[in-house]
């Protein structure tokens, strides 16, 4: 690679070493009494100058960087501004409730950016390797992050949990990609997806993409992968399991893209009815179990299990129809559950965490606007009309019954009814149960600002869909 090749890669890939060099600083600066107060301000700002970087260097053609093992496109910068956005409500939202938490620290925001860092590498990632490190760096940040807050006990048990199955998933994905170098006899995932174009599908092709895909069933928390998620949502700090519903999972779905797009194994019987039985599967135990959780936390994880079964439908979808459903459907995903999780942050408070759904109960009478904010984010989860999620599942049903399964988008529609129900049950408790808990916190102009926002466009969107699913269409194309 010379000069020029090397300057036109720095370049390309200026936000991420920016962010990394920051990420490096914020850990030092948290040394320093003086600077540490600030940590949170750097953060942030260092996140917009990165969300700016992306946003003007956003191109339309693919350009290859650092000998093609990272790729820049139209659909890499899109999902990463989308990731920053994310990352950046949460920061904003979190500040109160962590230093409440006394877990403000240079170590939390650098981890936190290196999470994010991780993310973004596998965005961008055409080589395995590469790849693998981006996973890395995101898992291990994560490991440590769960684990932060030392007073609480399940927060370590959820770390363990969470280190123990994850390495099993890294470890899957890993045996995976050595069966694809073997074969293909090449790095990078464009080559690997493209070899079935020029050679007949073997069995070993084949087991090693389903082991691959284990993995990121794993990392999506797709049933029966799903035992680390409920533990996690529940001992992880509310921020950290912020992130951890969200911008992992879009991040994943650009993995699952990059291997998958124009591959003739989606129209192997094999693999696309593993994807297909792993998603009905997953909305099965996850609408179930749900039903039964008094906690919050563990219900709205069962409910991303079920969440993660639709994405997977949305990609057994991708046979007919290219990725645009599950794309739309992991975006409506990540903003529903970002806008839940960051009202039960804002709420919890130095003496009292929201923890059972009863901690909700008469929520209405002391704020409003709150209750209905969580209403129409549940709302959306549950996929009820007049809502992003209602347009999303819409979709993902529409292009089951386009491949005439008619009598699995029958069960889907029949297991999503029987999730309402753990919907409706916390907004009842909100909005018809008496009393209320006057340790709940729901004070804050600015946050309550950017917390009106999500619902507004969860609602804005569905009145609006083909703004975002025809410009998904378009670079996914």
């Amino acid at each position: 690679m010379n000069l020029n090749d090397t300057l036109m890669s720095l370049s390309n890939f200026a936000p991420e070493i920016f962010l990394f060099f920051m990420a490096m600083t914020i850990l030092l600066a948290g040394i320093f009494k003086s600077l540490k107060k600030h940590v949170i301000n750097i953060t942030i700002v260092s996140t917009i100058i990165a969300m700016l970087l992306s946003f003007f260097a956003y191109t339309d053609d693919s350009v290859f960087i650092f000998n093609d093992s990272l790729i820049k496109s139209n659909v890499t910068e899109f999902f990463k501004i989308i990731c920053y956005i994310v990352f950046l409500i949460q920061i904003l939202i979190s500040q109160k409730y962590l230093r409440d938490k006394e877990l403000i620290s240079g170590e939390f925001y650098s981890l936190l950016l290196f999470a994010l860092i991780g993310c973004l590498i596998i965005i961008s990632a055409n080589n395995l390797i590469t790849l693998f490190l981006g996973i890395e760096l995101s898992s291990l940040s994560l490991y440590s992050l769960i684990a932060l807050n030392r007073t609480s006990l399940i927060s370590g048990e959820a770390a363990i949990k969470y280190f123990v199955l994850s390495i099993i998933a890294s470890a899957l994905i890993l045996f995976g990609f050595s069966y694809l170098y073997g074969i293909t006899n090449s790095l990078m995932i464009n080559e690997i997806a493209n070899y079935l174009s020029n050679n007949e599908l073997s069995n070993l092709y084949l087991f090693s993409y389903i082991l691959v895909f284990i993995g990121v069933a794993f990392k999506f928390a797709v049933a029966p992968f799903h035992m680390w998620l409920p533990d996690v949502y529940e001992g992880a700090p509310l921020p950290i399991t912020n992130f951890i519903a969200s911008i992992p999972k879009i991040a994943f779905f650009i993995f699952a893209y990059r291997f998958l797009n124009d591959n003739q194994i989606l129209y192997d019987d094999n693999f696309s009815k593993f994807i297909l039985y792993l998603g009905i599967f997953s909305i099965f135990i996850g609408n179930m179990y749900a039903l039964a959780q008094q906690k919050i936390m563990r219900m709205l994880a069962y409910s991303g299990v079920a969440n993660s079964g639709f994405i997977f439908l949305a990609i057994f979808a991708s046979l007919e129809f290219n990725f645009s459903v599950a794309a739309f459907y992991v975006i409506t995903y990540t903003v529903t559950t970002v806008s839940a999780i960051s009202i039960i942050t804002f709420i919890s408070s130095n003496k009292f965490d929201v923890v059972y759904i009863k901690d909700l109960k008469g929520l209405s009478s002391k704020s409003g606007l709150i209750s209905v904010l969580f209403m129409i984010t549940l709302l959306s989860t549950a996929g009820i009309p007049l809502t992003i999620g209602f347009y999303a599942k819409y979709l993902v049903l529409d292009a089951l019954v386009d491949q005439d399964m008619i009598i699995t988008a029958v069960i889907v529609v029949l297991l999503t009814v029987i999730g309402l129900y753990y919907y409706l049950r916390v907004i009842w408790f909100m909005f018809f149960e008496k009393g209320f808990n006057s340790l709940v916190k729901s004070s804050g102009t600015i946050n309550l600002i950017i917390l009106s926002i999500i619902p507004l466009l969860i609602i804005a969107i569905f009145i609006f869909p083909d703004f975002v699913f025809s410009y998904l269409f378009a670079i996914l194309t």
